[in-house]
């Protein structure tokens, strides 16, 4: 299993961002959109997937200011400190709400400026990837749409600050955008068995045209084209044999969102997953469905 790596930087003690980290300002959001270079962040190790596939994923999809690629051991306290420069990087990210160690891999955007620690730059948005637990293998084929759904959404601030808010996702949800003439895409094995086949989901919700992938390769191709009312599900939830610990599916949150590869967002929801829950639990649910079929805009 090859696993994305954690940020951590010499200069900084703490490997695990907590999510309590504070949020950029529209002032400075408007001051980033002015020029600033945006940093994609590296790993040190050269055959690295998340490193080619966000190479990649940027150089197509990031048009909104000047980028460089920095590996991490590089990434130093004057490059940090710099107000005029953003920084995109996966993060591990700890919920202590949720009273658990569940940890998550975040894909993060941050404003540099003069701060204390890394800790206190400024989050502008953050993308959930997958449990820290799982193969990055799982999702860096995602990370073009991904991209493509940062770029939209730091351009339509400046006229929507609401979008920096903690619930900023539900503003997507609220809009209620049909899928009605659109295939949604799934990797059949994020699905919790009662619907991973398209007659269980039409069952409940009748405008579901929905194309199960048996495996990743399908949904990439998918999304590497672009293809056209094409819609896909990413799911951050129980993926393999490393969810388990002593017998039992790790708790921790299952995240279910609806985008097209245009990065466009059409569903954001999490729920709750106990550790010796069933596996019906992960993925879409029938409440999930029934509240696309109300969608009509």
């Amino acid at each position: 299993m090859k696993r994305i790596f954690t940020l951590v930087l010499s200069v900084i003690a703490s490997v695990t961002m907590f999510a309590q980290r504070p949020t950029a300002t529209i002032n400075q959001v408007n001051d980033m959109l002015q020029g600033a270079t945006l940093y994609v962040v590296l790993d040190n190790n050269p055959i690295n997937d998340y490193n080619s596939e966000i190479r990649k994923a940027v150089e197509k999809n990031w048009t909104l200011t000047p980028f460089k690629f920095i590996h991490i051991d590089v990434l130093d306290s004057t490059k940090l400190q710099n107000p005029k420069n953003a920084f995109l990087v996966p993060v591990t990210t700890v919920f202590v709400e949720d009273k658990d160690s569940v940890k998550y891999l975040f894909l993060s955007l941050w404003i540099g400026g003069e701060y204390e620690t890394l800790s206190d730059l400024p989050e502008v948005c953050t993308f959930p990837l997958c449990y820290d637990l799982s193969d990055e293998f799982e999702m860096t084929y995602k990370l073009p749409a991904i991209v493509a759904f940062f770029n939209k959404h730091v351009q339509a601030i400046p006229s929507n600050p609401a979008l920096l808010k903690d619930k900023k996702f539900a503003s997507y949800t609220k809009k209620k955008k049909s899928i009605s003439g659109k295939t949604i895409y799934m990797v059949k094995h994020e699905q919790t068995p009662l619907f991973d086949e398209p007659s269980e989901i039409s069952a409940i919700n009748p405008l579901a045209k929905v194309s199960i992938c048996e495996d990743r390769d399908d949904l990439e191709k998918v999304i590497r084209r672009k293809e056209a009312n094409a819609l896909f599900l990413h799911i951050v939830g129980w993926t393999d044999e490393e969810m388990v610990q002593n017998g039992e599916m790790i708790p921790g949150r299952c995240y279910k969102i609806l985008m097209d590869t245009e990065g466009n967002l059409y569903y954001f929801a999490f729920h709750k997953m106990a550790g010796n829950a069933s596996p019906n639990l992960n993925g879409m649910q029938a409440k999930d469905w029934k509240t696309l079929a109300t969608f009509k805009k």
